[in-house]
């Protein structure tokens, strides 16, 4: 029998939610996304939980959505609009992530990319690995970053910044994400595991109801307005997905080539 797509591991009062399709760099796909729901729903149900690690299996965090599962939806006699798989999947994780009153700390080695990247944006906390490297990549398929990457990186990293890497999808490694506010703290590779299990142990002694409200009041003052900006997100992700410039994208990326995207 196959292992799960998330493993839901438990140690003391911290919950550790680990990707786990290491064979597709841990492309996020409709099962991946609801067995990482059903983790955050328990750990909003269980007061004895006070921390939540999202990790990943094998080299890489994350390396977004699984292209060829996102087709095939397209593809269907009833394709999926863009905007509804965005939020009946991907933007109720967000909103979990958010939502949940206790610290999420995203543990990131290797590649986080489009979705996966900005699943870790909605996470309170990033430690990174040496080796970790950032990109959006949704500009080369043709869309716009989504999962309210459109909301979160110009938070973090500031407007032009933000813009910059949204517009190229340059890759950026873990010294110019921690430079950039994307992550708070770098470890050795080898010690990542170690060093976000120290953070969360700490994490996990610190007043349950100060962390909860002091998130509830981060949320309330910097991000007001999250829930309703992923509708608006979803459907300006539905745009750009609606003209040709999606299908180029993808598969120029599938033949491994320079898109040519068209004006419109």
């Amino acid at each position: 029998m196959s292992e799960p797509e998330v493993i839901s591991s438990r140690r003391g009062a911290v919950l550790t939610l680990t990707l786990n399709r290491p064979d597709k760099l841990n492309a996020l796909n409709e099962p991946l996304t609801e067995l990482l729901l059903e983790g955050l729903r328990e750990a909003a149900g269980d007061s004895t939980i006070r921390v939540v690690v999202l990790n990943a299996n094998g080299r890489g965090f994350s390396s977004g959505q699984d292209l060829a599962a996102f087709m095939s939806l397209r593809s269907n006699a009833k394709p999926v609009s863009v905007a509804e798989h965005l939020r009946r999947g991907y933007n109720l994780v967000a909103l979990a992530l958010r939502n949940l009153e206790k610290p999420v700390i995203a543990s990131m080695n290797g590649i986080a990319a489009g979705a996966g990247l900005t699943i870790a944006l909605c996470c309170d906390l990033r430690v990174a690995a040496d080796d970790a490297v950032l990109t959006l990549g949704f500009s080369k398929i043709g869309l716009i970053p989504d999962v309210a990457g459109s909301y979160l990186l110009p938070l973090l990293a500031g407007f032009g910044r933000g813009l910059e890497l949204a517009w190229t999808s340059d890759r950026i490694d873990a010294a110019e994400a921690y430079r950039l506010g994307l992550v708070n703290r770098i470890v050795a590779a080898n010690a990542l595991a170690e060093e976000t299990a120290a953070l969360a142990q700490r994490l996990s002694e610190v007043s349950p109801v100060a962390l909860a409200l002091t998130k509830r009041a981060f949320n309330r003052s910097m991000m007001p307005r999250f829930a309703e900006w992923l509708d608006e997100e979803a459907e300006l992700q539905e745009e750009a997905a609606s003209g040709p410039d999606l299908l180029e994208g993808v598969q120029a990326f599938m033949q491994k080539r320079k898109p040519a995207f068209a004006a419109r």
